[in-house]
């Protein structure tokens, strides 16, 4: 038995004790439990196919791990989940197929038809929650020829817009992850040939789908084997991680020189001349704590969202007319009034081309 400094233990449990193969998990909180996705070779034949189980935040396994997705055909690898603040969405390759998707609900049970996201050859998905649409991305072609697209996909499960090409010609582009910094999205992944030496890469893309400027390189420019990138935003900017090296002389490396997006200033007109703050208190909080903004002039519009350290919006106020000052009380709780868990959030509240931040951990 393992234990903490202050003499807690730390007991792994086993999510799905079934006797074949599981692999390949993702996982994400709903607000009252948390949902892992796998691929699991237990429902027949050779194959893989996704299964699904809840978690409570004491570690109280719920559910025996069902198949969530049609349960035929190829295997399915290499799953990932996302939340909308109402249900997940999951999306999955098939071997050599397309990208699919399906919801389940927060009792761990499909809602709706699997669909087709991106069409085959395609592999390595990702996705995030935007506070509107999802963002699923992956990589489609025949190593060594590996594009990046990416598609919006609504809460419905309605594809928004076209497909967006993220990154596409030679250099064999795979394995993204994004992130959500409240404004914009920033989608990572590596670019190269397998032995070659591969370069980490990044492309900011609008909730609308349009990239954002260009492409730039995350790492730098030395000639090394990387893989595997991952990327997470705090609220001043993005942290990216990778695999460095080769064999036993592989690291994991990391850069943080990325800034969101979020905070627009025009030059020579600051947010401290407009007047704009944002303070909390207490912070950090347990139960109930208040947010005061005063923006010192006239606006139509304010917004005060909140977004956990995923970027996933789980809480926001409008204000649509006229407001100089006001503040609310938060009490821990998402849209649909259920407690989230234990973390850091972040405050951004939003006036016209001008926003502030705020981050206030949650200890429950």
């Amino acid at each position: 038995m393992r234990v903490t400094p202050d003499m807690d233990t730390i007991n792994s449990f086993e999510i799905c004790p079934k006797f074949e193969i599981q692999t390949y998990p993702s996982v994400v909180f709903d607000g009252q439990n948390y949902i892992v996705v796998w691929s699991d070779n237990n429902f027949g034949g050779n194959y893989y196919y996704v299964a699904a189980a809840r978690v409570t935040p004491g570690g109280v396994v719920l559910d025996t791990g069902s198949c969530i997705t049609s349960g035929v055909g190829s295997s399915e690898y290499r799953a990932k989940i996302a939340y909308d603040g109402n249900r997940c969405l999951v999306v999955w390759p098939k071997s050599s197929g397309p990208i699919y998707g399906r919801f389940i609900n927060s009792n761990c049970q499909p809602e709706g038809d699997v669909f087709i996201i991106g069409y085959a050859p395609a592999g390595g998905p990702n996705i995030t929650f935007d506070g509107s649409n999802y963002l699923v991305v992956w990589y489609t072609g025949t190593y060594p020829g590996l594009e990046l697209y990416g598609h919006l996909v609504s809460p419905q499960g309605a594809l928004v817009g076209s497909p967006i090409s993220i990154a596409h010609g030679s250099g064999c582009h795979r394995w993204a992850d994004i992130a959500f910094d409240g404004t914009n999205y920033l989608v990572v992944w590596q670019t190269g040939e397998n032995n070659v030496g591969q370069k980490i890469y990044g492309q900011f893309v609008g909730t609308d789908g349009s990239l954002i400027g260009g492409d730039f390189m995350i790492c730098d420019d030395n000639y090394s084997e990387r893989w595997w990138p991952a990327v997470a935003v705090s609220d001043t900017n993005f942290l990216t991680v990778w695999g460095q090296g080769y064999a036993s002389a592989c690291n994991i490396w990391g850069n943080a020189d990325t800034p969101v997006t979020a905070v627009t200033e025009d030059p020579g007109y600051t947010i401290h001349d407009t007047g704009l703050n944002l303070t909390v208190h207490p912070n950090p909080f347990s139960t109930l704590t208040t947010v005061s903004f005063g923006i010192g002039h006239g606006t139509e519009r304010v917004t005060l969202k909140i977004y956990d350290a995923t970027g996933r919006l789980v809480r926001q106020w409008d204000y649509p007319t006229i407001r100089l000052s006001d503040y609310v009380s938060w009490d821990g709780t998402d849209q649909d009034n259920r407690q989230l868990g234990s973390g850091v959030y972040f405050l951004k509240l939003q006036v016209g081309d001008y926003g502030a931040t705020e981050k206030v951990p949650l200890i429950r």
